[in-house]
């Protein structure tokens, strides 16, 4: 699905955006789901501070039946087979929903911080799939990455003695227990400027567990709503921890997927 120029983007820029690659009727089928699993209640369901606006929706490739076949197609799985050169399981998937005017920063930070940490994931063998669902812009909170910055490893602040003393939600939350501090930032930013990640809806991100990225508040009266797909090699088993997070939100079903034919409304 990719092509050898494509893949060397990735992995020298720890990212890869390609514009336009599902359609407006994919994309209202899917928007249309979300609004449906904005509405039902879910442990997976997080809310901004306000404790009303949604914030994200976690484990949605077990609740919502677009996003079960989403996760298998090759637009996302074949290019995170290749990506990865393993053949993968969904780690996660999640709706980040940047609500119009509601929607809450998410603080610099590195996934694999928290995944290699709570999660027990030996190494970076992941990869995220981002599925813009609405325009990305410059004012409605876009992703913001460093390019280069996932050759770094894992560089996010740990701090051991709070270790299991936060829900997880925490981790979920408009300040993170593993957000990268401004010596940090300062420090991945040296060689490289920071790239905010606008395009159309229907376009789709890939990026590196340990590539530093947030976004800032929703300024726009226009939502900015994103599907994630993490895949994590079958290879790469989560060890055991103490506590760990729950299924939605950090799956050790290592089942490989197989792809389905016929795109997303079949």
């Amino acid at each position: 699905m990719l092509t050898e120029s494509q893949i060397s983007e990735y992995r020298s820029e720890g990212f890869l955006l390609l514009e336009d690659v599902f359609d407006a009727d994919d994309i209202a089928a899917l928007r249309r789901e979300v609004v449906d699993l904005y509405a039902t209640e879910h442990p997976g369901r997080i809310f901004e501070e306000d404790g009303t606006t949604v914030r994200g929706i976690h484990g949605c490739h077990t609740t919502g039946a677009l996003f079960s076949r989403l996760v298998r197609l090759p637009e996302l799985l074949s290019a995170a087979e290749e990506l990865l050169e393993s053949k993968v399981h969904v780690f996660q998937c999640k709706v980040n929903a940047k609500q119009a005017l509601r929607g809450e920063v998410w603080q610099w930070h590195q996934d694999y911080s928290v995944w290699g940490n709570k999660d027990g994931m030996p190494e970076p063998r992941a990869v995220n799939a981002a599925l813009l669902l609405d325009d990305a812009t410059e004012h409605n909170g876009p992703l913001l990455v460093v390019p280069g910055s996932h050759r770094n490893d894992a560089i996010a602040p740990w701090r051991p003695e709070s270790e299991g003393a936060l829900r997880w939600e925490a981790d979920l939350s408009a300040k993170l227990e593993f957000a990268l501090d401004a010596e940090q930032m300062a420090r991945v930013t040296a060689e490289s400027e920071i790239r905010s990640i606008v395009g159309r809806a229907g376009s789709l991100l890939f990026f590196h567990p340990c590539i530093a990225h947030g976004s800032g508040a929703n300024m726009s009266p226009t939502d900015r709503t994103m599907a994630f797909v993490s895949y994590n090699s079958v290879d790469n088993e989560l060890r055991e921890v103490p506590d760990p997070r729950p299924e939605f939100v950090a799956s050790r079903d290592y089942r490989p997927l197989e792809l389905v034919d016929g795109g997303l409304i079949a």
